[in-house]
């Protein structure tokens, strides 16, 4: 290879090395900018808050009862509206608080059912149990079959049987004791549950006890319904309430306030009960799942593009290896080019060595 042939080919290959080192660069730069990505998507990340599920304690309710001489039900006090107005006058704190009274007696008249014909409204079977069951069953009329449950023990019904029968009657004595024991069945078309007195002390054997009711010339059965749990609103009222000494800051006492606010003279007892708030914690429960499907769509995505990320910068180092490879070819080539060139140099100018 000649002088000027060696000299042009040495300044080609120049040529090709400083463009691959230049792509070479470019590829670097591209992998920076790949990894600030990378950062900023990790520090996102990191920046993300992890939703915390709601704890049910937390969301409770406090409300007041109270129960007035003359009833028997229970005041439930739904909501107080503080006058801060009147309150600063220092003579106690002066209220509206809304009201509801709630019933759950049991009907002091039982309901009776005739066991004549099947097929009337008022008729009832008593069905045995199925083997290995200690359920019975009740048709009424052409209705049913209900399963009869117990027998249990319950003292809150006999309660709200005497309650209930002292009210309507006026009577004194208690229609039942504590020891009652009853058999129950629900009416799914009409949410009643009855209660049937299966006597006193004893716990009955339910076999025994409906053997009574299958016979030919069986008793009535007598069947006390729940009344649904009324309620009847009152209307908001005037009131002054009476702190506990306690440092608590509940309240211990209600008092009654006419229409130009001083008292009736009605002061009321006033009980503190704490329960779940289930419309709270359930709209709570209903934030928290929203916010954890907003997370994980969120670090779904980071992932996503990370894994891009991380195939786009996988890509470009092996693009930058391969140039790598040619910027060494090239090199070898080059100094081969300089030798030649750095003979022809000595055989032209050392003519007479």
């Amino acid at each position: 290879m000649g002088m000027a042939a060696s000299q042009a080919r040495y300044l080609s290959l120049t040529a090709r090395k400083t463009n691959v080192e230049y792509e070479g660069q470019q590829v670097n730069q591209e992998r920076t900018a790949l990894a600030n990505q990378s950062a900023g998507l990790f520090n996102q990340m990191l920046a993300l808050e992890v939703p915390t599920p709601p704890v049910a304690t937390d969301y409770t309710k406090t409300y007041y009862t109270f129960t007035e001489p003359s009833r028997t039900e229970s005041t439930v006090i739904e909501a107080i509206y503080i006058d801060d107005e009147k309150t600063a006058e220092g003579n106690g704190i002066y209220a509206t608080v809304e009201m509801t009274e709630k019933s759950t007696y049991l009907s002091a008249n039982p309901v009776t059912f005739t066991k004549t014909a099947q097929g009337s409204n008022s008729t009832y079977t008593i069905n045995p149990p199925a083997e290995n069951s200690k359920n019975y069953t009740i048709n009424i009329g052409t209705a049913g079959p209900y399963t009869i449950t117990g027998p249990i023990k319950n003292t809150s019904v006999t309660k709200a049987i005497n309650d209930s029968y002292k009210e309507q009657t006026g009577g004194t004595d208690n229609k039942y004791t504590d020891d009652e024991y009853y058999f129950q069945f629900t009416v799914p078309s009409t949410g009643l549950t009855y209660y049937i007195p299966a006597g006193a002390g004893t716990e009955p054997n339910p076999d025994t006890f409906f053997t009574t009711y299958m016979g030919t010339n069986a008793p009535n059965l007598e069947a006390y319904s729940v009344e649904g749990a009324a309620k009847s609103e009152r209307t908001s009222q005037n009131v002054r309430l009476n702190q506990a000494n306690d440092g608590t800051g509940r309240y211990e006492s209600l008092t009654v306030l006419d229409e130009n606010g001083n008292p009736t003279g009605e002061t009321y007892i006033l009980t503190q009960q704490t329960v779940q708030d289930e419309e709270a914690y359930d709209a709570a429960m209903a934030t928290y799942t929203a916010e954890k499907a907003i997370y994980e769509k969120t670090v779904a995505d980071i992932n996503a593009q990370t894994t891009v990320i991380q195939q786009q910068d996988k890509t470009l180092e092996l693009h930058l290896d391969q140039l790598d490879t040619e910027q060494q070819a090239i090199q070898t080539e080059m100094d081969a080019v300089k030798k030649v060139i750095d003979k022809n140099i000595e055989e032209t100018f050392k003519t007479f060595a």
